[in-house]
């Protein structure tokens, strides 16, 4: 079969500007006015740049919708344009196994919780890609909401409380696609807002929690143009002409507002507003390929901080073991509550959650994490965090 003239245009140009780009690297390593071995650290990043950009241009004109990069991380472009993180090839049995596992981990954190009284609630986010694997290239699995729909029926099995903000979006009859970034596996600050109301819902309905929901109503927010051009996580791995930038809007809380956010590792502890708080230098400008607001949300995703409400809330305490997708909606839920405290093990695993809530007290733990984080060689659900 012969190979289309477009195709086979798009591989040399790429070969022969990766081959310009890799001469220059090597030089440079060689000479030592650029990084050490691989030589391919060499590239000036003003040529990595361009070249990412190129790639993703040659690929959208020869008709890729998936596109793979160094970090062997796919970046799949769905039928409505949006950019979406390539599918992991499990199969069913590995997935419901995994999903086993999650639940006898978790069982025994719930069991001892609840000795003092205290629910484990698991928070499962949506994937980026619509339940049914809706908008994917033909051939590729939707193997993140396979593993989320395995994941719901073992905690059910297990007697473990949960919250699936998926089928929440389905009752509500949500547009899926409003809900996230375009060149970002995030979801965006208006559906992190909804999120939280979600969340808090189910603590005051479910556990009597003192939450008033018109505190944290959309209408007593007020929007902030952060970036008009943003390119988010999966837009720098494929380029700007790949599919586009967007703008990214954060919401503030209209009223009055003060918090304490308190992140020993790094050493910091300041009181401010949710805005200069809470989105911690939002508004800083590092370039179009540098640029995370979206990181900005409670300082970056550090494996443990406390936030406590000096204005508002009550005196209910929450633990979260959190991942990336809940940096958006937690500022939200810190207006309903006195302190909440954050753990993410990824980065620090020397963390316990029972030791934690030993020292910080805790009216009930939530789990908050997206199917892309149910399976990780360490983390979230290893034996030591789970345990003392």
């Amino acid at each position: 079969m012969l190979t289309p003239l477009h195709t086979t245009l798009s591989a040399i140009v790429i070969i022969a500007v990766f081959s310009t780009c890799a001469i220059d690297g090597l030089v440079r390593s060689v000479t030592r006015t650029g990084p050490a071995v691989p030589w391919t650290d060499g590239f000036p990043e003003e040529e990595k740049c361009w070249l990412v950009s190129l790639n993703g241009l040659l690929q959208r004109l020869s008709g890729r919708r998936t596109v793979s990069n160094s970090k062997d991380i796919d970046v799949v472009l769905l039928d409505n344009g949006q950019l979406a993180l390539g599918s992991v090839a499990r199969t069913q049995g590995e997935r419901q196994k995994a999903a086993r596992d999650i639940s006898r981990a978790l069982t025994p954190l719930r069991d001892e919780l609840a000795k003092s009284g205290i629910p484990l609630v698991f928070v499962l986010c949506p994937a980026k890609v619509p339940p049914g694997g809706k908008g994917l290239p033909s051939g590729i699995e939707d193997d993140d909401n396979l593993l989320g729909d395995a994941l719901v029926e073992s905690l059910s099995y297990s007697g473990i409380e949960y919250l699936d903000l998926r089928k929440r979006i389905a009752e509500e009859h949500l547009d899926h696609a409003s809900l996230f970034f375009k060149t970002d596996h995030h979801w965006n600050p208006t559906a992190g807002l909804w999120a939280a109301n979600q969340i808090a819902r189910q603590l005051r309905d479910c556990h009597g929690m003192d939450f008033n929901l018109e505190l944290t109503s959309p209408d007593r927010y007020s929007k902030l143009r952060v970036r008009d051009r943003f390119l988010g996580s999966l837009g720098r791995r494929v380029g700007p002409w790949f599919a586009g930038c967007e703008a990214f809007d954060a919401l503030v809380p209209t009223s009055p507002t003060s918090f304490k956010l308190d992140i020993p590792r790094i050493g910091f502890c300041q009181v401010g507003s949710f805005e200069k708080l809470l989105m911690h230098e939002i508004e800083i400008r590092k370039g179009l390929w540098n640029d995370d607001p979206y990181g900005a949300y409670l300082a970056g995703q550090q494996p443990f901080a406390y936030i406590e409400n000096n204005t508002g809330g009550n005196e209910v305490k929450l633990c979260i073991v959190k991942d990336s997708f809940a940096s958006v909606l937690l500022p939200h839920l810190a207006m309903h509550c006195g302190k909440m405290t954050l753990l993410d093990p990824r980065n620090d695993q020397r963390l316990s959650v029972l030791e934690v809530i030993d020292q910080e007290g805790a009216d009930a733990v939530l789990f908050i994490l997206n199917p892309n984080s149910l399976i990780r060689r360490f983390g979230f659900f290893g034996r030591h965090f789970l345990g003392r």
